[in-house]
């Protein structure tokens, strides 16, 4: 009788455990995994084919920020998973989007807006490729900014960069994606992942409504939009035991 109670008392605490939703963030997928920012084809394949298996459902942005705001169905989307790419590069292109579009698996790309169609000293993605991504479900874009691409709270701080021109740039690497796009944007990921309560401010003014950073771990339902948790997988040694340890513990 004792053991039974145990077992109900057990299975009532991890029902009553709220569901997490994990933002993986990814760089580079490259066949030469010489940086801690690049994770192979092959790698990639490996935790696309777990992440399916344990029955997690990749969800698009509109889909995370309803689970951010405590909307998203529990029923219908139990394991919830936001797949994320900064900056651009061109292997998001060559190699994850074929894997994910086989799939019917979802992502979002995090933008250096000025860095589009730049192939030294590392290509990225074309105009044209952005297009024919986002036109085919698979992926949604977000802004890395425009051309800021630095530790912005450390460089206001050393009076090296202003507030006007960090809204400058916010604004218009939304405003140039847009036009591309033909659609609102309205996600951001902060360069390094390094912000403040100021920077947090700025994003609001320049029109966005989701802020990402690489601050570790899971983000809970309702926790709100302005200090997304993500859980980094850009290196090739993060194996597929490495993958579930990280989801296990939340980073």
């Amino acid at each position: 009788m004792r053991t039974l109670l145990l077992v109900l008392c057990l299975t009532g605490w991890a029902l009553a455990q709220p569901r997490n939703l994990a933002v993986l963030c990814y760089h580079q997928i490259h066949q030469k995994a010489d940086t801690e920012m690049v994770t192979t084809p092959e790698r990639f394949r490996q935790q696309l084919d777990f992440l399916q298996q344990q029955g997690y459902q990749a969800v698009n942005l509109d889909q995370a920020q309803a689970f951010l705001q405590g909307k998203l169905s529990a029923k219908k989307f139990p394991k919830p998973l936001l797949i994320t790419f900064d900056d651009g590069y061109d292997g998001v292109y060559r190699y994850a989007y074929p894997e994910l579009k086989k799939r019917r698996m979802k992502a979002v790309v995090f933008l250096v807006v000025s860095q589009v169609d730049r192939l030294k000293p590392t290509a990225h993605l074309t105009q044209t490729q952005v297009c024919e991504m986002d036109r085919s479900g698979v992926f949604e874009f977000g802004s890395h900014t425009y051309n800021l691409h630095i530790p912005i709270p450390e460089r206001r701080s050393e009076s090296q960069v202003s507030a006007y021109a960090v809204r400058r740039d916010l604004t218009r690497s939304r405003e140039v994606l847009q036009e591309w796009l033909g659609k609102p944007v309205r996600s951001l990921a902060w360069p390094y992942g390094h912000y403040d309560e100021g920077c947090l401010e700025l994003a609001r003014q320049s029109g966005f409504r989701l802020v990402f950073t690489t601050d570790y771990g899971y983000n809970l339902p309702g926790c709100g939009p302005w200090r997304i948790r993500r859980i980094r997988l850009s290196s090739d040694f993060d194996t597929v035991e490495v993958l579930r340890a990280k989801l296990e513990t939340g980073g």
